[in-house]
């Protein structure tokens, strides 16, 4: 063989050898690229979740307050009650206060924004558009709530029940056990006896008529569920023919009334 050819062979020989190190070192870079890719998903979705948990504590801690106002709250004042710190470019959107089943809630989105990104979260309906790649959460309300409303219906129906069993003590430790007298209003409302409830002719929260007192009612039962007066009247709004009531209400943030009677038993 003469020498050129054997020069044309090596130099073949070393160029496949740098294009096989070549593609080796780009597998390499493009392995390196991707896990280091997988590495920052995994921590900003980490991220993520610390945001949607510290989201839920703080609307369960402001459970009374945050869907008082049918303005939303400022987003840079709840990361700060909120405790989260921003990374990533962290943004955060509230929704308008929305209704279901009778039920006031927000829904709270969160999201680390890409390049151009255009993300929106839909106020009226709640609902989060992302734009393509980015990384997000949303938090609703609505569960906390829906658990706050049935809390304080269960909180009423006791009070309600509770009346109506001392009610009933007090019919049947007469001897006359005259169903024709009112038990939920005392016959003198100046100078009530021992035992006989009040006479509360408007609504007043529970904990101001002395009904702890002369019936022993739980102290839990004179506030709802986002601690707000239950009221009790056994006037205007109570029936005081028979069957003879006792009218209970009390208020939700977002200022509807709940309402319900305790009733005595034909």
């Amino acid at each position: 063989m003469r020498r050129t050819d054997s020069g044309h062979a090596v130099l073949a020989m070393v160029a496949v050898v740098v294009t096989i190190a070549g593609a080796i070192v780009a597998g390499w870079a493009t392995v390196a690229t991707r896990s280091q890719a997988d590495a920052l998903a995994h921590v900003q979705q980490a991220y993520l979740d610390e945001v949607r948990a510290a989201l839920l504590g703080w609307y369960a801690r402001e459970l009374a307050r945050v869907d008082r106002s049918v303005d939303a709250p400022e987003a840079a004042l709840l990361l700060r009650e909120a405790g989260i710190g921003q990374r990533w470019g962290l943004r955060i959107a509230v929704s308008d206060r929305l209704v279901r089943d009778g039920t006031a809630y927000r829904v709270i989105a969160a999201w680390l924004p890409g390049e151009a990104d255009a993300s929106t979260l839909d106020a009226a309906s709640g609902r989060f558009n992302p734009s393509a790649g980015v990384r997000w959460i949303s938090v609703s309300g609505f569960d906390l709530q829906a658990g706050a409303l049935s809390e304080t219906r269960a909180r009423l129906d006791r009070l309600a029940r509770h009346l109506e069993a001392a009610y009933r003590s007090r019919l049947l430790s007469d001897p006359s056990r005259d169903v024709t007298v009112n038990r939920f209003r005392a016959l003198r409302c100046a100078a009530p006896a021992a035992g006989e409830l009040p006479c509360i002719d408007d609504f007043v929260p529970v904990e101001g008529t002395g009904l702890g007192q002369a019936v022993g009612i739980d102290p839990l039962l004179s506030v709802n569920a986002w601690g707000a007066p239950i009221e009790v009247s056994n006037g205007n709004a109570a029936s005081q023919a028979m069957p003879f009531s006792m009218a209970l209400r009390t208020s939700t943030p977002w200022g509807s009334t709940l309402a319900m009677s305790a009733v005595a038993a034909p």
